[in-house]
């Protein structure tokens, strides 16, 4: 599903890209809002200042539990970053690997997952040549947002309603199909290959990737909360 240069038009791109700023950049403001508090500069009302300097000097500072948090990206983002760069077969040459958006979001948050994912996709890009450069923006755009922030908010709602468990499996099962999806229109768009092709081809053998995706996505939900229970952590 990552899509490499030369398979999509330049306006695409380009747009794909603007699409991907405006993913990431909400995302990092969230989670900058999560993970620090305002704090006026130090003792300004026992230096006797007034108001107005007040509000000209508050600042935001990493609280310990934004500091608990980025700890656990860090941790996430290493884990999905080992976990894509194994495939598994699924028929007649074709094989897939993990997107990990549902697990980043269930453990991190959909905004917080959506970096870990985008850095990740960043990280393969720029090293692994793993999707290309100018493709950055469509390849974030439908694995950071489709498949993280839409997918996450598919288990939000269906957790309501059905066990967690299997919120997380439908999901993660879902991810996928909506991102190839995303990907096929972006190819279908750009003239690479026609809807009635692409669409069917992609979206077919996705949906039954998003079933090995599942049943990942859920082992590793569980093994890491265990983990983090076990090291005394909600």
């Amino acid at each position: 599903m990552h899509i490499p240069d030369g398979f999509l038009d330049p306006k695409i791109s380009i747009g794909m890209t603007g699409a991907a700023v405006v993913v990431f950049g909400y995302s990092l403001m969230r989670v900058r809002e999560a993970v620090t508090a305002l704090r006026p500069a130090e003792v300004l009302a026992a230096a006797g200042r007034g108001a107005g300097n007040v509000a000209g000097s508050v600042g935001r500072v990493l609280t310990g539990d934004g500091e608990r948090a980025i700890y656990k990206m860090g941790m996430v983002a290493a884990l999905v970053f080992a976990a894509q760069m194994f495939n598994f077969p699924i028929s007649q040459g074709t094989s897939g690997h993990l997107i990990g958006g549902v697990f980043s979001a269930v453990i991190l948050g959909p905004f917080a997952g959506t970096i870990v994912i985008s850095v990740v996709l960043a990280v393969q890009s720029l090293f692994f040549a793993d999707g290309g450069l100018l493709a950055m923006g469509a390849n974030i755009v439908n694995m950071a947002f489709f498949g993280t922030i839409a997918a996450y908010y598919i288990y939000y709602f269906l957790k309501k309603l059905i066990p967690e468990w299997m919120a997380i499996w439908a999901a993660a099962w879902a991810a996928v199909p909506l991102a190839a999806f995303a990907c096929a229109l972006e190819l279908g768009f750009s003239g690479t290959i026609p809807f009635n092709q692409v669409i069917p081809a992609m979206v077919n053998v996705h949906v039954v990737i998003g079933v090995a995706e599942a049943l990942i996505t859920l082992a590793l939900v569980n093994t890491f909360r265990t983990m983090l229970k076990g090291e005394g952590q909600p």
